[in-house]
């Protein structure tokens, strides 16, 4: 009970105004665990966290990991997620503070810590086979959406939906959206884990919805060429905020400045008489600095306009030029004729570029994190053409003369207009950069960059430093329970009790303690778009190391962002499904199947062992006993088959039962004992489990055996195994039977404890050794077969005695009792007499468990009842995701 008040005082909220539901019951359900202490076998409520049938299943080829080979999710990826859902979500914390149970109250630090990371790696497992449902391309995008949806209500109606009959205050209101916003946050960080098909437009309005940000500067990093003067500011188009409807996009205004080139030469004057193609001279930069344009004048050869100037064409634009400086462009004349003649005259135009885009209004609803594309209309294809100039104007009558300046307006006619855009191609190609139309005539196309920024961002928290400790808290107090000290040392969880200067989180190291486990990522990080793989990053905040001060240990905007959130286990939260008289009566097939089968493959042995035993002078070894069973049986191999008929019987009823009632025992066993004493009390549970199982099958099997040993012993005892069983019920009653049941009862039950113990202890160590064995079902088969041979071996050694003693009395007619027929062994030839066929029965029970538990462990697979058939999982990921309500 004082541990349950400590643990409530850590989480009372009436201290902090700004602490959440989220740590309240944290530590409210830790507390109250500690303070009750309920059985381990107690069922728990876990709200919408149901145990489901699991995908998982060697049958199938499905794994744990499928999610992170087969989709696109990665141990970080999965491990911060189950992060997130424990820090988010109530049923998920429920789970986790209740396991806090299942920990001994003597367990020492490292003990506590190992075990919360195991819980810790069962959960991230449940959570990895969840995604198996998101394996697709568009699967990390469904994934996004159904947690924004889950733990991000954003509308008023989504809202209303969630707070529907509550009155809810406004302080209450106020924490709600602070939890929703820190959610988004964590799970933009989430997403960004995502190195293949990341959701980047998801993410972008993800962010955006953070951010809220406005157009803070615009960055012209080309301002193109091309511009005229004449045709005002081109227009510039921002993106619409990512954020989506609700928000405003921001407007600006292009201002233009000279290139310090020459866009065009326009004719003032075509002038008159020329017959050979005038010199155009063109005045330098006055700087000094910079090139002279040249230009050249193309004349009209024939026709009424002959000897006038067609056009004067731009062959190299110059450099240099400013805005206000004089620039003259001089035309040589015509050679004197008889011909009156006039000078052309000409005009230079300067080329204008985008200088800068003036912000008229920033805009809201951008993301922060991705700088924005700013759209800015081109120059028109008029640019580089006089529209004054009437040879661009199709429609101008041919038989008359052109005019030296401005063409008459009487013909500048609808079909002028309609051609302009035609004409203006031919000119721009002709006349501008050289073979080029439109867009294709400029070097560089405008590209405007522009910045958002944001009151919060994705490197800012929303949880101040208070409720980042307040989670940690009431972790630490379950390490707090070792018995070894009060006082956790930094170096082994990552936090000191001692000192404030201790209160950090440890993101960089291996995560060792459980008080790491439910870190999330605090201020100083956030998100940055990389243009070149065309996805968001995790990076450090430019002031990282003022905001993480107060936060980290271990970090600096030196170190790589690798860090480690925990393991992901091998596998999920399960437990067997219901055991039903269906599973039942399968496992009753499965063991009648192994057992009878393995026993008749294995007959010629077993014959051959009994004859060791019963005529140890006669039978010396294994294969001198085979060669003379055959001579003195005329060859007959039908002799090593001898007693098959009980053989096949005795074990199919023995195997049936012996199987089932271990299977059944077992079961109910670990569920009474409780998850948290299932595991040390492993061994007890299987010897009790084998020796009921072998009481059981010595009363089945005896009489089986005995038909079976009389057959062997004495040939000629009966014509069948009926007549045998007849002529022993006859001569020496129905209890002759049954009189070696103690005897099978001294071999069985030891036999079977030794054969399950050993075959479960040595398939657990090669499963931990090999652990893709337990994903590959040809592979699991090898260890029950490995497995089954060395319980074989273990079991032959320890039931050989009482076997011995058995051959013994079922060999003849004997009043004498399993105790008085191991006495005359005894004295006859010693403790020797007890292990006669040692070896050869090592051999045999080495071949039959290893058969038995091979062809069992294939039987039930084939019935449907294999080890991943019966297993259910916690369905983490799909629980929390059916509830509604947004963040705890």
């Amino acid at each position: 009970l004082d541990r349950a008040s400590t643990l409530d005082n850590i989480a009372n909220v009436k201290n902090s105004e700004i602490v959440s539901r989220r740590v309240y019951l944290g530590a409210a359900m830790f507390g109250l665990g500690m303070a009750v202490a309920p059985s381990p076998s107690e069922a728990l409520d876990y709200g919408n966290l149901k145990f489901k049938t699991s995908p998982v299943n060697k049958r199938f080829g499905v794994t744990v990991y499928d999610a992170e080979t087969k989709g696109y999710f990665s141990v970080k990826f999965v491990t911060y997620l189950s992060r997130f859902l424990i820090n988010f979500d109530a049923d998920c914390q429920r789970w986790w503070y209740a396991r806090a149970a299942d920990i001994p109250r003597d367990s020492t630090v490292e003990q506590v810590n190992q075990m919360r990371l195991r819980q810790f790696g069962a959960f991230s497992a449940s959570v990895e086979v969840g995604l198996q449902e998101y394996e697709d391309e568009e699967g990390p995008g469904r994934l996004l959406r159904s947690l924004l949806k889950r733990f991000c209500p954003q509308t008023k109606e989504e809202l209303d939906e969630v707070n529907r009959g509550v009155n809810i205050s406004p302080s209450a209101l106020d924490k709600q959206q602070h939890e929703i916003k820190e959610a988004r946050r964590q799970l933009a960080l989430l997403f960004a884990l995502l190195e293949d098909n990341q959701p980047v437009e998801q993410l972008t309005k993800l962010l955006a919805a953070i951010d809220n940000g406005s157009i803070e500067f615009v960055v012209v990093n080309n301002g193109g060429e091309g511009y005229a003067p004449g045709y005002g500011s081109p227009y510039v188009v921002f993106p619409e905020p990512e954020a989506g409807e609700g928000f405003s996009r921001a407007t600006g205004r292009a201002v233009l400045g000279v290139t310090g080139k020459l866009l065009r030469i326009d004719l003032v004057h075509r002038g008159s008489g020329y017959t050979r193609t005038p010199t155009v001279t063109i005045s330098p930069p006055s700087s000094g600095e910079g090139k002279a344009a040249i230009a050249q004048a193309v004349l009209i050869d024939d026709g009424v306009s002959s000897g006038r100037i067609e056009r004067i064409s731009i062959t190299s634009p110059g450099e240099g030029y400013s805005e206000d400086e004089p620039i003259t462009v001089t035309i040589t004349p015509a050679k004197k004729s008889k011909k009156p003649s006039v000078v052309a005259t000409a005009k230079a135009i300067r080329e204008y570029k985008v200088n800068a885009v003036k912000l008229i209004d920033g805009g809201s609803g951008y993301a922060t994190e991705k700088p924005l594309d700013v759209y800015v209309e081109p120059p028109p294809l008029t640019a580089r053409i006089n529209m004054n100039d009437p040879m661009y104007a199709s429609a101008y009558p041919t038989d008359v003369p052109l005019p030296s300046s401005d063409p008459p307006r009487r013909y500048a006619s609808k079909e002028m207009s309609q051609n302009i855009n035609t004409r203006a191609q031919i000119a721009a190609g002709s006349g501008g950069g050289g073979n080029c139309v439109g867009r294709a005539c400029y070097d560089e196309a405008v590209k405007v960059t522009a910045y958002p920024r944001a009151e919060y961002d994705s490197y800012q928290s929303r949880w101040n430093m208070e409720e980042f400790e307040k989670v940690i808290d009431v972790e630490k107090a379950v390490e707090q329970r070792a018995a070894a000290s009060r006082i956790v040392s930094a170096t082994t969880t990552g936090y000191d009790f001692r000192s404030n200067a201790g209160n950090k989180m440890d993101l960089f190291g291996k995560a060792t303690s459980s008080s790491q486990l439910l870190n999330l990522l605090p201020s100083g990080y956030g998100l940055e778009y990389n243009k070149k793989l065309k996805r968001y990053n995790w990076a450090l905040a430019r002031n990282f190391e003022d905001m993480s001060n107060d936060w980290l240990q271990g970090s600096s905007s030196s170190k790589p962002l690798d860090p480690d959130f925990g393991p992901r286990g091998r596998s999920p939260i399960e437990r067997v499904r219901e055991y039903d008289l269906a599973t039942a009566l399968r496992f009753t097939a499965s063991g009648a199947i192994c057992c009878s089968s393995a026993h008749i493959v294995l007959t010629p042995i077993d014959v051959v062992k009994t004859k060791m035993q019963i005529e140890p002078k006669k039978y010396t070894n294994v294969f001198s006993s085979f060669e003379k069973v055959l001579k003195e049986n005329d060859n007959n191999f039908g002799v090593f088959f001898t007693g098959w008929a009980p053989t096949l019987l005795g074990y199919l009823f023995w195997g049936g039962a012996a199987y089932t009632i271990v299977e059944t025992l077992r079961r109910y066993l670990t569920e009474y004992v409780g998850p948290a004493n299932a595991s040390s009390l492993e061994v007890p549970i299987i010897v009790f489990s084998a020796a009921c199982s072998a009481l059981v099958g010595g009363f089945l099997i005896c009489p089986f055996e005995a038909v079976r040993i009389r057959s062997v012993s004495q040939p000629d005892y009966a014509e069948d195994v009926f007549g045998v069983l007849k002529r022993m019920i006859n001569d020496e009653g129905i209890e002759t039977l049954f009189a070696a049941v103690p005897a099978f009862l001294l071999k069985e039950v030891p036999f079977a404890m030794a054969k399950f113990t050993v075959f479960d202890l040595t398939s657990e160590k090669l499963y931990e050794l090999f652990p893709v064995a337990q994903e590959d079902i040809q592979l699991s088969l090898y260890v029950s077969l490995f497995s089954g041979t060395m319980g074989g071996i273990v079991a032959a050694f320890v039931s050989n005695p009482a076997d011995s003693t058995i051959s013994e009395m079922k060999k003849a007619k004997s009043d004498l009792g399993p105790l008085q027929t191991a006495k005359k062994l005894l004295e006859k030839d010693g403790i020797s007499s007890l292990f006669t066929g040692l070896y050869l029965r090592m051999f045999f029970y080495s071949l039959m468990v290893s058969i038995q538990f091979f062809l069992y462990d294939f039987v039930k697979y084939l019935l449907g009842i294999g080890t991943d058939d019966l297993k259910l999982y916690l369905d983490v990921l799909g629980g929390a995701l059916t509830e509604g309500g947004g963040p705890i």
